[in-house]
């Protein structure tokens, strides 16, 4: 146990004491916790698109979605770069990409997703990630007591934050592998972070810095009043068929996808009477507890005509989907995917 993680595990129950009290009375008085009013911005603009067949439960490297904020570095040596753990720590490192590639691999499959992606959207993919555990880094690093933010910049100019606990995540890890080749350049070569649970918009890519704080961090899209949680909502898609689709025969398999980032599926649910009621889909096993869940659905066509179907999930620990935000801005979106489909006669 280093001396940060006892000095964290001495004085947590005083902190409970003080701060819990303070915590409820803001909830009890909106004034106390009241957000300024967001204004609308535009600019998350990912780019994606439907695969040409089958969803695949890997995501091909050419077929991820891609965001960022005006491209990779232009300039970025190889030889020279360097990723620095700086700010309030014991140890301040320096690490070559030799030295990165030199410490232990650690694998992870996880489920990436924009959190612009749209309802029903493709801007989210699942890859098999390899680098180094982000914990162990820190472990050595040693963060001051008190420090509470990670923030980490990127050679592009991005930069964002996220809670030091969540970097101390056990499956947190500095990426250089994606589906056993090299980080694709556009996807954050040399190194990328992965955090199971959060959304893409605070895994910075082309990363050189890590600072570890003691105050807030107000990240790229923050200052465009996108959220500073970053956490991934339950969202459900229908693959197959898609929409306005024109199928044959007296049944049909409906297909699909659900994810809620690190809290796993416990069930999807399909409507194919414009959701006046709902039936349990099957599930497949996930590829980890971070990747997202492929369902199927056996429907039958008694008739020819319009069908509509809908789609919602529910996450392992009792979360459950609503049809609530369907635009991206300012948190991700949570809305219920549907889709109408014309059964033909034979």
């Amino acid at each position: 146990m280093t001396r940060y993680q006892f000095l964290r595990f001495l004085l947590f129950g005083v902190l409970s004491l003080v701060f819990y009290p303070l915590r409820t009375l803001a909830g009890r008085f909106p004034s106390l916790s009241r957000e300024p009013n967001l204004v609308r911005v535009s600019g998350m603009k990912p780019k994606a698109s439907a695969p040409t067949g089958a969803v695949t439960p890997i995501t091909p490297n050419s077929e991820f979605y891609v965001q960022d904020i005006h491209g990779p570095p232009k300039s970025l040596n190889t030889k020279t770069w360097q990723l620095k753990i700086t700010g309030k720590v014991d140890r301040p490192l320096t690490l070559s990409l030799d030295q990165i590639h030199q410490r232990p691999t650690v694998r992870r499959i996880i489920t990436l997703s924009c959190i612009g992606n749209p309802v029903g959207g493709y801007a989210l993919g699942n890859a098999e990630w390899e680098g180094i555990s982000l914990k162990d880094l820190l472990d050595e690093a040693d963060p001051d007591f008190f420090t509470k933010t990670l923030i980490f910049k990127g050679a592009d100019g991005y930069h964002d934050s996220i809670p030091l606990s969540r970097g101390r995540h056990h499956s947190a890890l500095l990426a250089h592998t994606m589906n056993g080749k090299p980080l694709p350049r556009e996807h954050g070569f040399p190194l990328r972070l992965l955090v199971p649970g959060l959304y893409g918009i605070k895994q910075i890519k082309w990363i050189s810095e890590i600072e570890v704080s003691n105050e807030t961090h107000v990240g790229y899209w923050e200052k465009k009043n996108w959220t500073r949680e970053g956490k991934v909502k339950i969202i459900s898609r229908i693959d197959y068929p898609k929409n306005d689709a024109r199928v044959r025969g007296s049944k049909i398999v409906l297909r699909g996808i659900a994810f809620s980032g690190d809290r796993g599926i416990q069930y999807v649910q399909v409507s194919t009477d414009g959701e006046k009621s709902w039936s349990l889909a099957q599930l497949e096993k996930p590829m980890s507890p971070y990747s997202w869940v492929f369902w199927s659905f056996s429907m039958k066509l008694p008739r020819s005509g319009r069908y509509s179907i809908a789609v919602r999930a529910a996450d392992l620990y009792s979360g459950i989907q609503r049809d609530g935000q369907r635009d991206p801005f300012p948190s991700g979106t949570s809305g219920i995917h549907r889709i109408q489909f014309d059964a033909l006669p034979g």
